[in-house]
């Protein structure tokens, strides 16, 4: 049963008592320095494999907008609604996924689903989260030559619906960054470590591979030098997490990880084909898909695939729900049938490709990143490991309101759908003063009909 935030007791650990003392207690630990009450889900509690199955299908099939919206949805949802995880435990999985190569939003999904049933849990959420847009991303590609006309058409419905999914993602950004810096940026040294990696992201545009993870060590060096106070119950908030594989079986994820990497590297340099690519670009780009789609252009385009067919492929990513990484279901499409290959064979291979190194070093990364918490460096980088982590959310505020601004036929319309969409779901968070339950699915499907009707009454 998903427990409600409303009706959990708030209460605090005693002092001198033991952990686990009574399990409502566990379930509304409080931080320490007077910070409020965050929420920690019982052992017993935890959501079983089909709730994990039924939440990220649902997400995976109405999260528009990109990794800023997907982060953000997995915030409202499983931190502050649900209470599956505490935020300072997402924002510690946020910041290990922007330090591995692949898709960010899609790592966090599948290290969500480890946390709460291991490696089982991870399968099921990660692809669960996948799928939908995968599929669709794949009957797209068979559509592409009839659809990127009307695509393209500024004021056609096609765009004029996506535009407004767009808005409600855009205020879903807001929302969860918004959030995430309440929690997580205390004090001006955080702040500082917060609002300069952001700056730096958007100074430096398109940001080079290596920078988000040199961004949130610089962060994390930052507060291991010079430590800033930090909430009590940090013990707490990990007593009941997962971390999937063993530390030793972690270890042997990355060293498999790098002898793989060997051979794609040999393989590029005499394989001139049109699969290498999405393994190279899998296993070695770091920043998600504004690095990766340009580099796979580069090298696709226009020997294996037209430069047109590509950008649609792009404009349709975007479009749909889940990571833009699928589009590599819809170049695999388009790469087999153009190339004589069995079309579904071609397209897992260049979605595994693309998705799977990144995937794989999830696994690994969980049990080696829990070892961390037992050093006490560790425990002093932690709070500058998330505020750096939080502030390259904080850049994409302006990214993804300008890729709005940019494609929508009807910017004034985007922008009052953006502003009714916030209203909404902020109205029902937790800790407002709303008490409706607003549905963020219900809101993006109020927002495509208003576009639909848009394009329609145009």
């Amino acid at each position: 049963r998903r427990p409600s935030g409303r009706g959990l007791e708030h209460a605090r650990r005693p002092a001198g008592a033991p952990l686990g003392v009574s399990a409502r207690l566990r379930g509304r630990m409080g931080g320490g320095g007077g910070g409020s009450a965050e929420p920690l889900l019982d052992a017993g509690k935890r959501p079983s494999i089909g709730q994990l199955a039924w939440n990220f299908a649902v997400l995976g099939s109405t999260a528009f907008g990109g990794p800023p919206v997907h982060l953000g949805m997995f915030q409202k949802r499983f931190v502050d609604e649900m209470q599956w995880l505490p935020s300072s435990r997402y924002t510690e999985l946020l910041a290990m996924a922007n330090c591995l190569p692949g898709p960010s939003s899609t790592q966090v999904a599948f290290a969500i689903g480890i946390s709460q049933h291991g490696v089982v849990g991870g399968l099921v959420a990660g692809f669960m989260f996948l799928i939908p847009g995968a599929i669709i991303m794949t009957v797209l590609g068979f559509c592409s030559h009839s659809m990127k006309d009307e695509i393209a058409e500024p004021a056609s419905p096609a765009n004029a619906v996506a535009s407004a999914a767009s808005a409600v993602g855009v205020a879903l950004v807001f929302i969860a960054v918004a959030g995430l810096v309440k929690k997580n940026v205390e004090g001006p040294k955080l702040a500082m470590i917060c609002f300069g990696s952001a700056a730096a992201c958007l100074v430096i545009s398109p940001p080079p591979p290596w920078m988000n993870p040199a961004l949130i060590f610089l962060g994390g060096a930052i507060t291991a030098i010079s430590p800033v106070p930090q909430k009590g119950g940090s013990e707490d908030v990990v007593a009941n997490d997962n971390h999937g594989l063993s530390a030793t079986a972690g270890a042997f994820v990355f060293l498999l990880y790098f002898v793989v990497a060997a051979w794609t590297i040999y393989d590029a340099a005499v394989d001139h084909g049109w699969m290498i690519p999405f393994l190279t670009a899998g296993m070695f780009v770091w920043g998600g898909g504004p690095v990766v789609l340009p580099m796979l252009m580069t090298v696709l385009t226009p020997t294996w695939i037209h430069t047109t067919i590509f950008l649609t492929g792009i404009a349709l990513a975007e479009m749909m729900p889940g990571p833009v990484f699928n589009i590599s279901c819809f170049l695999g499409v388009q790469l087999s049938l153009a190339n004589g290959f069995f079309w579904p064979a071609g397209t897992c291979v260049c979605w595994l490709a693309l998705m799977g190194p990144g995937v794989t070093l999830t696994f690994g990364a969980m049990p080696l990143w829990g070892k961390l918490r037992n050093f006490e460096v560790y425990k002093r980088a932690l709070p500058g490991l998330n505020a750096a982590a939080v502030g390259l959310l904080v850049s994409t505020i302006f990214v993804v309101y300008g890729a709005l601004e940019a494609r929508s036929p009807f910017p004034a319309g985007s922008r009052a759908v953006a502003l009714c969409a916030y209203a909404a779901i902020s109205s029902a968070h937790p800790g407002s003063t709303g008490t409706a339950d607003v549905s963020v699915p219900a809101v993006v499907l109020i927002a495509c009909v208003a576009g639909f009707v848009w394009s329609w009454a145009r």
